[in-house]
């Protein structure tokens, strides 16, 4: 049986792919004759919500889409830049029309000017002609401009990945009144919403495996999104310090010189971080994940025996960051020093110019 809403084939098996159903509902639906519709349709359509896909799914499903939209709004969270601008997403819509979205700008410190955001994320994304626009849903900074940039085309897709804020520009553009849309040729329910003569698009959001919040649960996952503020402390660690973030990274410090690096992390509020040394590392780690080291936020969510660690040393100098996606980042105030950084694998992490200027006076 197919649903109603999108076509997909009736499944009860993987909440990830089209066509969903818990077994129990769809037994129910079945016998009082009611219209059966996937999870995700129902979602949609009585609560405006669109579940999260996974790439490989969604992208193959989403290139009819594309051929009939005059552009693709790519939303990205400067929080966790790394996670969002996922470079298998880059290299899908390199062709495409598109304009950027820089989301969740509230979020980092008051003393970086939205002048120094935009350049460093052009600086990042280096092509060109780039149009971006930076927005914080929650204030709505930037929504007129972004208005008036999409109102200029007939049709508008929103794509990117869960949890980098797309749902709620989205919202905030059109208000309340959507609509799911079965694109035609695919399996995949659209929110649909019309602005003046505009017909905007809103998409799925994708989980690419690639950030840490993509391995966690929904619950989780919220925790895990910063809403208000991010957490930052600063580390002036000795030379046999390891600074944990959560229970899935490790921060193992080294350096030569007499003065001892400093820097600070930045993160969700939810996680936690813990200096401690070598010799009781690996004790502490085994014995506090999901406790003490959080996320995640319970063992039995991510046992600790069933993941692969990836193990990368890597140099950083005053004016570098180091990214972990979908969990944080370190930033340089004091260097340099070496630090072997151990964490899932397949989680992106990467070197880069600071987002956070070291030299600037914070307030």
């Amino acid at each position: 049986m197919k649903c109603k809403g999108c076509g997909a084939e009736l499944q009860h098996e993987d909440e990830m792919l089209p066509g969903y159903i818990p077994k129990e509902v769809f037994e129910k639906r079945t016998l009082a004759g009611e219209e059966v519709l996937c999870q995700r349709c129902f979602r949609a359509r009585h609560y405006g919500k669109l579940m999260p896909v996974r790439f490989e799914d969604f992208w193959s499903q989403l290139i009819n889409v594309i051929k009939e939209v005059d552009v693709v709004v790519w939303i990205l969270d400067i929080t966790d830049f790394e996670g969002s601008y996922d470079p298998k997403i880059s290299e899908m819509l390199s062709s495409v029309k598109k304009i950027f979205v820089i989301n969740k700008i509230d979020l980092l410190p008051k003393a970086v000017t939205v002048q120094e955001i935009e350049g460093w994320v052009r600086r990042q994304i280096n092509e060109e002609p780039l149009d971006l626009i930076l927005t914080s849903a929650t204030r709505r900074y930037g929504l007129r401009r972004l208005e008036e940039k999409i109102l200029q085309f007939r049709r508008v897709l929103f794509v990117g990945v869960t949890n980098v804020g797309k749902s709620s520009l989205f919202k905030a553009l059109t208000g309340k009144d959507v609509s799911i849309t079965p694109f035609p040729g695919t399996t995949l329910g659209l929110i649909r919403a019309k602005v003046s003569n505009t017909v905007l698009l809103d998409s799925p959001g994708m989980t690419t495996g690639h950030r840490l919040i993509d391995l966690l649960s929904p619950e989780s996952q919220k925790k895990l999104t910063p809403t208000d503020h991010l957490s930052r402390f600063t580390f002036k660690p000795d030379r046999d310090s390891v600074i944990f973030l959560g229970g899935v990274c490790r921060l193992d410090i080294e350096f030569d010189s007499e003065l001892r690096p400093i820097f600070q992390i930045f993160a969700s509020e939810a996680v936690k971080f813990h200096q401690t040394n070598k010799v009781k590392a690996d004790t502490l780690w085994r014995r506090q994940y999901g406790k003490l080291l959080v996320p995640p936020f319970d063992p039995r969510e991510l046992p600790m025996e069933s993941l692969n660690f990836q193990e990368e040393r890597i140099e950083l100098n005053v004016s570098e960051e180091l990214a972990i996606a979908g969990l944080g980042w370190v930033s340089v105030r004091r260097g340099p020093f070496e630090t072997c950084l151990k964490t899932i694998d397949g989680i992106y992490i990467r070197k880069r110019e600071a987002l956070i200027n070291p030299t600037r006076k914070e307030t």
